[in-house]
């Protein structure tokens, strides 16, 4: 895990990342209610671990002190896409008999910055890639992928080739 200059040396074992949406249910008389999906909420990640050794003690210092900062940073968690995250809680537990600092930590998502729904004109295939792979990824037909870039068949991708989306 990681989280502006701070990397974790081992990862939390404990981490929850939790995404969800608002629904506005609407009672229709007689029939079924009607939902519809309002707005996504931030992702909150929470967790806890231990530091152990000598160096516990700077590492809950350096956590304290990006804490304290008041602009987000990118959050990267093992499992999970990246997040650009506001760190808003951190708090630790010393036990000087087993040499270890336990602490608690909680990150919430930016979403200050206004999001554009941007339209690929083109992507790059990636490891073992195949038009019905990139057809899924991007939301476009395999018939299109495959007319837009002059291919015989869905397989004949090489991964880092250019691949017209539009």
């Amino acid at each position: 895990m990681k989280y502006k200059d701070f990397e974790w040396s081992v990862n939390p074992f404990d981490v929850k990342v939790v995404s969800s949406t608002n629904l506005n249910i609407s009672p229709v008389f007689g029939k079924k209610s009607v939902s519809e999906n309002v707005s996504i909420n931030p992702t909150v990640v929470e967790g806890k671990g231990v530091f152990y050794g000598e160096n516990g003690r700077e590492r809950c210092s350096f956590l304290q002190h990006l804490l304290k900062l008041t602009d987000s940073g990118w959050l990267f968690i093992s499992g999970a896409p990246p997040i650009k995250a506001f760190f808003i809680r951190f708090s630790f537990t010393n036990n000087s008999e087993k040499n270890c600092f336990s602490y608690e930590f909680k990150f919430v998502e930016d979403c200050s910055e206004k999001r554009e729904e941007r339209i690929l004109s083109f992507i790059y295939a990636e490891e073992g890639e195949n038009a019905f792979d990139i057809a899924y990824r991007c939301g476009v037909s395999v018939d299109d992928i495959m007319k837009n870039n002059d291919i015989k068949t869905p397989f004949d991708i090489a991964e880092g080739q250019k691949v017209a989306i539009r």
